[in-house]
């Protein structure tokens, strides 16, 4: 298999330097670049050790797994585990696959190459580093860290080569090199589809993941909303059968419960939410006979609620009313955030945002127009995250966002408690 590296693939193939911090862009060819190199790197030499590292194990498995199996040819392996993910070739080299998430999993082995790939999404990565730097001492490893920005953290550190709370360097200067491509540098990517991500995408989602910008997310956080806009009259006119109808919920009691019903079109070029609670020292019960009533009106599909509160979610169970917890993983709020942020934006096709919502429901913009970045200093870093503070519904329209292309009938749970029925104003 002959395969062709681009231009800035090769510029870092070629690089001698010891250690490699490279920032590239969604779809730049990265994952591409560090796969080859580790087979290359493990057929050249003997009884060597290759570590490629991911923020969790599973997505070591999602990102480069399959890509090892196509690109090495079976007559060099010797032995494939896919329980472990590791690769023994006949050269006695071994390439094992690892996740981040659990660096105590990570001690006690000598590393010949270290691959970290989407490193600035580790969640704990100073005790990664202190765990793995004494590894690739006995023979003076190199490293490559590679990723896209994620704010300004611990990979906007290593870009800069200084440790936040230090005056030394990281590494000595003559040891790192650090690169930065965007995906238009991917010759293999049409520069159409890219513009058109960008009509798509706000400007720092597209600044950071397709041109590698390290941006600060201070400020509002939905700046592309507007009650002209978003805040619409609901065409329950064209709600039939073939549409989908689902309901998101944030629990609360001292603070606001915040409950959101869902419409989306056959083609998901339309979402409404078109129904809705927005009330504290709500209990489940009193939860339960809301949904009940007005889920009457629709069939429900793939409810989604907070993880965070597996009680109430089983509570709730018992009245009947089914909600799933929404999966939750590394940075899924950030994650969660830019979907809301592109369902937001105005479509070309249509002229109209995807994702709007009822004008009646008013606290839908008071807490959009207040949802705003907050700076806070984490273990010695500075991470932006939003202000906690009356953002109920923006978490209940995250978890929708998140959750909604995965919409799975489901069953409705047979009932264990008697509920009274209300349509009491206190619901409204």
């Amino acid at each position: 298999m002959k395969i062709s590296l681009s231009h800035w693939q090769s510029t870092v193939w070629d690089d001698e330097h010891r250690y490699k911090v490279i920032n590239a862009g969604r779809r730049a060819g990265k994952t591409m670049l560090v796969t080859l190199k580790m087979i290359d790197f493990a057929t050249r030499n003997s009884n060597k050790s290759i570590w490629y590292i991911a923020p969790t194990y599973r997505q070591a498995k999602q990102i480069v797994w399959e890509m090892l199996a196509e690109f090495v040819p079976k007559t060099l392996v010797s032995k494939r585990n896919e329980t472990e993910l590791t690769l023994l070739l006949k050269s006695g080299s071994k390439i094992s696959l690892k996740g981040a998430d659990n660096p105590d999993t990570l001690r006690g082995v000598s590393i010949d190459l270290a691959i970290f790939d989407e490193v600035a999404f580790f969640a704990r990565w100073d005790e990664v580093w202190k765990i793995l730097r004494p590894t690739l001492a006995d023979n003076k490893s190199d490293a490559w860290f590679i990723s896209t920005p994620n704010g300004f953290n611990h990979f906007k550190h290593l870009a800069d080569n200084y440790v936040p709370e230090g005056e030394y360097k990281l590494f000595e200067p003559h040891t790192i090199k650090y690169f930065h491509y965007t995906t238009y540098d991917n010759p293999y990517i049409d520069p159409n589809e890219i513009e058109l991500m960008k009509s798509e995408m706000d400007d720092d989602s597209f600044s950071q993941e397709i041109l590698g910008e390290f941006r600060k997310l201070t400020g509002l956080i939905y700046k592309d909303f507007s009650r002209e806009k978003h805040m619409v009259d609901i065409p329950t006119d064209k709600f039939n059968s073939n549409w989908t109808f689902t309901r998101s919920l944030d629990f609360g009691f001292k603070h606001k419960s915040a409950l959101g019903y869902f419409a989306i079109s056959p083609d998901q070029k339309e979402i409404y939410m078109y129904d809705g609670l927005y009330q504290n020292e709500l209990t489940e019960y009193d939860i339960a006979n809301v949904c009940i009533v007005k889920d009457a009106q629709h069939h429900i599909t793939n409810p989604t609620a907070d993880s965070a509160q597996p009680m109430s979610i089983e509570e709730l169970k018992k009245y009947g009313v089914v909600f799933n917890p929404v999966l939750k993983g590394r940075d899924s709020v950030k994650h969660g955030i830019a979907k809301v942020s592109e369902l937001l934006r105005i479509r070309k096709d249509t002229g109209k945002p995807t994702l709007m919502f009822n004008k009646q429901l008013s606290w839908v913009a008071t807490e959009m127009e207040k949802y705003r970045w907050l700076q806070r200093k984490t273990d010695g870093h500075v991470v932006e995250v939003p202000f906690k503070k009356d953002d109920d519904a923006m978490d209940m329209i995250r978890y929708f966002c998140m959750s909604y292309r995965g919409s799975k009938r489901v069953r409705r749970q047979s009932r264990k408690k008697k509920l009274t029925y209300s349509t009491s104003s206190r619901f409204k």
